[in-house]
């Protein structure tokens, strides 16, 4: 299957960040057929000659505009040039780890179903004298309009996404929103009975630095909550739930140096959590699906539907995929194949 990484870039982005962030591009296992660039705006020279040196390292198609429009803009404007089925998003100062893309494909290519596909994020920030902050979060394995977890935020880290071009395309971002373009996506996708999937591993490095504080504004945070409380209250009508949301719309009013404490707190860790249940183990057992080998390790039931957890064999990265157990047939080997597997629980 093949895929297209949409980005956008303007003015105030840090030429470095963009170099790492492209570069990270390039060393990943499997390519992109293009990447899709997009100037928000007339851009300044370090960023030109950033974008000049990596075009003739990757497949990019640099296109965009005078006047910076803001995010939601620039990736509209960009998905027109998007051909590809797979459509996958990045910021410009994100950096991927070097096998996301492959391990996303293999989820696309074993299960049809999938439409929405994030993944967990490496949060890192460093401070002025060098001290580093590292941690990972992880995002609800399914969700839907049903779910909880929406509660007590974003379903999906923006930056993970591998989509569907065509719904995407479909979909598109609204640009009426206050920079949360992506929480209403993910709204208006659900509203119509879609289902996210995350990853349960990070598969992208995600940069904060003190900006990532400062473009907390109060504007932004009543939007988020408008967002969420109209949604949450058309899904499940009035809960006891709804406090949860608000709790975060007070946290957005605490100054820039308090929000930024309480984000790098360690109280703030893992906010969702896999429980597999009713684990079958599968001991030298394989498939083929989409020309491509598995070994199965695992048989588990997930919303009333039995599912199997395998290996690709034939990756470099060895990609662990999910797959309903009715659409594939194992075959017993004689020897055990040497695979390792953890199993996050």
């Amino acid at each position: 299957m093949t895929f297209t990484v949409l980005q956008s870039v303007y003015k105030k982005d840090n030429p470095e960040y963009l170099s790492e962030s492209l570069q990270s591009i390039a060393e990943n296992t499997v390519q992109p057929y293009s990447v899709v660039l997009v100037k928000d705006g007339i851009l300044n020279h370090e960023l030109e000659s950033v974008i000049s040196e990596w075009q003739s390292k990757l497949p990019l198609k640099v296109v965009g505009y005078e006047k910076n429009q803001g995010l939601a803009h620039a990736l509209n404007y960009g998905l027109q040039f998007v051909e590809t089925e797979l459509v996958a998003r990045m910021d410009s100062d994100d950096i991927c780890f070097s096998d996301r893309f492959e391990k996303q494909i293999a989820q696309f290519e074993v299960d049809s179903s999938i439409e929405i596909l994030g993944g967990g994020i490496e949060e890192f920030y460093i401070e002025e004298n060098g001290t580093e902050f590292r941690r990972v979060r992880l995002y609800p394995k399914w969700t839907d309009s049903k779910s909880r977890t929406l509660y007590r935020g974003t379903p999906v880290a923006h930056p993970t996404l591998m989509m569907r071009t065509a719904l995407l395309k479909e979909f598109g971002y609204s640009e009426s929103t206050k920079c949360n373009e992506d929480i209403d996506l993910w709204f208006r996708l659900l509203a119509v009975g879609h289902r996210i999937k995350t990853l349960q591993e990070p598969i992208l490095h995600f940069r904060i630095t003190d900006g990532t504080f400062r473009r907390r504004s109060v504007s932004k945070a009543l939007d988020e909550y408008s967002i969420y409380t109209k949604s949450l209250r058309h899904f499940n009508g009035m809960t006891k739930n709804d406090i949860i949301p608000l709790m975060r719309l007070a946290a957005r009013f605490l100054p820039g140096s308090l929000n930024k404490k309480a984000y790098l707190s360690q109280k703030r860790q893992k906010l969702f959590k896999e429980n597999l249940m009713n684990i079958k183990s599968l001991n030298n057992q394989v498939f083929m699906k989409n020309g491509h080998i598995f070994e199965a390790v695992i048989q588990f039931e997930e919303n009333g539907i039995q599912m199997i957890k395998a290996v690709q064999l034939d990756s470099k990265s060895k990609c662990i995929v999910e797959v309903p157990a009715s659409e594939v047939e194992l075959f017993r080997t004689s020897e055990s194949v040497d695979v390792s597997l953890e199993v996050k629980g």
